[in-house]
């Protein structure tokens, strides 16, 4: 075993170095600057991506790498950083819509900025929502009502019926009326607008949500994690009330703790 690939590496940090201090220093910044880059496309990757689904990948590849030390496989090393970028690529195309609303339409501030309530208007808000979710929950109309933060959801009301109605307790009990046209999916709430309806988001990859849980709370989670959005649900099963906050779903809530969530996630001037 000649270790031929390992020979050759150490030939290049000898001759990129130059055996000087600077050449070492820049080699570090080099290589600091690419474990930076490869961290972060790995973390977003792990937030939009299946996480098994990832760590199989991972592991695959730093078994190939290991492979072509070992084995001293001349040609795969030289092909090794295509096969990386190819699979990086790939895993990225898959997910591009999550992806793209992390980069792209979800931007801090702008939109918050824009839509937010003094305190009688978040009064009013909130009133109107409590009622509409009692309303739901007594009588077992499924719902999933997003109130948006910091983050855009543009990507979703672009894809979603667009309303821009202002918010009323007989628009919102009229929308997830079973047979009506826009009873599946999300209503998304900015500021005092229902912005849109028959909105739909990427279900949770989790594996331990309890199985009575169903489409709209893995969907409420879903958005949750991709987002800061904070999402109440209703079950049409049971008429309880669910929220879902930075990934993590609170089970049972009672109108009493709605409202005061209501009052931590509503943005006030």
């Amino acid at each position: 075993m000649n270790w031929t690939i390992l020979k050759s590496i150490g030939e290049y940090i000898k001759n990129y170095t130059a055996g000087q201090a600077f050449g070492y220093f820049r080699l570090a910044v080099d290589v600091l600057i690419i474990v930076a880059a490869v961290v972060v496309i790995y973390r977003i990757l792990m937030k939009y991506t299946n996480r098994r689904i990832l760590l199989v990948i991972t592991a695959c590849l730093a078994i190939l790498f290991g492979l072509i030390i070992l084995l001293d496989l001349q040609i795969l090393y030289k092909l090794y950083p295509i096969i990386v970028l190819a699979v990086f690529a790939v895993l990225i195309y898959f997910n591009a819509s999550k992806i793209r609303a992390f980069f792209g339409d979800i931007t801090k501030s702008k939109n918050a900025k824009n839509f937010m309530l003094d305190e009688s208007a978040q009064e009013e808000l909130i009133s109107t929502l409590i009622k509409s979710v009692e309303y739901l929950s007594s009588r077992q109309i499924g719902a999933i009502i997003t109130i948006e933060k910091q983050d855009s959801l543009n990507t979703y009301i672009n894809k979603g019926t667009k309303l821009n109605a202002e918010i009323t307790f007989e628009l919102l009990s009229t929308i997830f009326m079973p047979g009506t046209a826009l009873h599946d999916g999300a209503v998304i709430i900015r500021g005092k607008h229902i912005m849109c309806a028959a909105a739909f988001y990427p279900s949770t990859d989790k594996n331990d949500i309890p199985k009575n849980y169903g489409s709209r709370h893995r969907a409420a989670i879903g958005i949750s994690e991709v987002t800061d959005a904070f999402t109440i649900v209703v079950s049409e099963e049971t008429g309880r009330i669910a929220l879902t906050l930075d990934g993590t779903l609170t089970p049972d809530v009672s109108l009493e703790s709605l409202r005061v969530y209501l009052k931590q996630n509503i943005i006030v001037e």
